[in-house]
């Protein structure tokens, strides 16, 4: 597929902010980007008006792009946001939790597991996303998974930031995929979507402590 200019500025600078290489409240210079991606100012300032849309930024009168930050109240109504879209994602994937899915999770869940004994909370938080949206996309809503995955990739720096505290991933994460996964295994979607919620709840919880 062909990808314009503007595409992959918008995917570089979008990766960049996720992994917090560009720190929230950082001033993003737009001469910078566009000599590191060997391209001219206009597809920089487009992907960073998309990237203002969704939140990631904001654009001052006068031009200069600071990435967002997140206020207390910003992360409670996300957290909360989250925990309400998941577990209906869940609701909706009844039936649709193939046995190869569930495999790809206990496989994630492994892997997460093995990772915190390495203290690696960059490689960490990827691999919690990946477990959270592998879930979802059984659901097939697509437009609830975007607005998921803008959630996911926002709030990915802070969620760094906690895990790495707490010893690569945070302990009580695990034991509460493990709870996600056992209701999964059971086929009992409403268990799994409380247990989902609960988790949720948890991680605000914890990243407020952290905080």
């Amino acid at each position: 597929m062909h990808r314009t200019l503007e595409d992959l500025a918008y995917q570089d600078i979008r990766q960049a902010i996720a992994e917090g290489r560009f720190a929230p409240g950082q001033r993003i210079v737009v001469n910078n980007v566009a000599t590191g991606l060997r391209v001219s100012r206009i597809p920089v300032m487009q992907a960073l008006r998309r990237l203002e849309t969704e939140g990631f930024v904001r654009i001052t009168p006068h031009k200069d792009v600071v990435v967002t930050q997140l206020s207390p109240e910003d992360f409670r109504e996300r957290f909360l946001l989250m925990a309400m879209l998941e577990a209906f994602c869940l609701r909706e994937s009844r039936g649709r939790i193939t046995p190869e899915v569930l495999a790809r999770l206990r496989g994630i869940q492994a892997e997460l597991s093995a990772v915190r004994q390495t203290k690696n909370a960059a490689r960490a938080s990827v691999l919690d996303s990946e477990f959270h949206l592998l879930m979802y996309r059984c659901s097939g809503l697509t437009q609830t998974l975007q607005i998921l995955q803008n959630l996911f990739d926002r709030g990915d720096y802070y969620r760094v930031i906690m895990h790495a505290r707490r010893g690569g991933f945070a302990k009580e994460a695990l034991e509460e995929h493990e709870e996600i996964l056992k209701a999964l295994e059971a086929d009992n979607m409403t268990r799994a979507a409380k247990a989902v919620e609960h988790h949720r709840l948890r991680s605000m919880r914890r990243l407020e402590e952290t905080a």
